[in-house]
């Protein structure tokens, strides 16, 4: 895969970003990406804040009541509790993502 940008492309898009008011194509890049991973930390949270309504508890009670559980299943709430962490580690891991991108 080819990362690098062709010159023709770049010195094209560089005029019609600076017309939104950014002042080249990285700063363009970069303040696009950070939004695309803000609405998915949005996404995540929305969902953990689902999952902590419906349980009426944080992450870290629920999944100390779903380890706790021996020899029971309880299906909806083992796909719930994938799901869940899923989510919470998406979260961490995007908004890390963010940081970083914000400094870089």
């Amino acid at each position: 895969m080819d990362t690098s940008l062709d010159i023709k492309f770049a010195e094209r898009s560089e005029s019609i970003v600076t017309q939104f008011g950014f002042k080249d194509l990285k700063s363009f890049v970069k303040n696009q990406v950070l939004l695309m991973l803000m609405a998915r930390i949005e996404k995540y949270e929305a969902e953990n804040k689902r999952f902590e309504a419906k349980y009426h508890m944080p992450f870290k009670a629920f999944q100390a009541k779903v380890e706790g559980l021996q020899n029971e299943e309880v299906f909806t709430e083992d796909d719930d509790y994938l799901d869940w962490r899923f989510a919470k580690e998406a979260i961490d891991r995007l908004a890390r993502q963010k940081r970083e991108l914000e400094y870089a």
